[in-house]
């Protein structure tokens, strides 16, 4: 490997394959500005429209609405979440008694499939102290 460098840097050579003209960048701002075609910004007299200047704050309204009704739908969740453990512990108290179950499922607190949910994880639980 050294010497395969070594070979192409002595047919090549350390110098730069590149060269800059002399005072090339001492007057490049001026040729370049030279070269450029003149701009000229005409005015067309039309008065912006009421909706190009309401846009920046019907943008900034539009925002915070969609925080607060992400907020709203969280909070909602979280109720949610309470209101299912409230339920779940009256069906827990009344799952004992067959009355009980009976009177939970007309009142639509209870489903039957809640009962019947509540009634293998009370197998699954005796199953598992079984086991033990």
């Amino acid at each position: 490997m050294k010497k395969e460098e070594s070979h192409l840097l002595d047919s090549l050579g350390k110098q730069p394959g590149f060269k800059v003209p002399e005072n090339f960048f001492e007057n490049f701002n001026t040729r370049l500005a030279e070269s450029l075609p003149e701009v000229t910004i005409s005015e067309t007299g039309q008065p912006t429209s009421w909706w190009v200047k309401a846009r920046p704050y019907l943008y900034l309204a539009a925002t915070f609405a969609g925080v607060w009704c992400m907020m709203q739908v969280f909070t909602h969740l979280s109720n949610t979440n309470a209101d299912q453990m409230q339920r779940i512990s009256e069906i827990a108290a009344g799952i004992p008694n067959d009355d009980n179950a009976d009177q939970l499922i007309m009142n639509g607190v209870a489903t039957d499939y809640d009962l019947l949910d509540y009634e293998d994880s009370i197998q699954a639980d005796i199953q598992q102290q079984e086991l033990k």
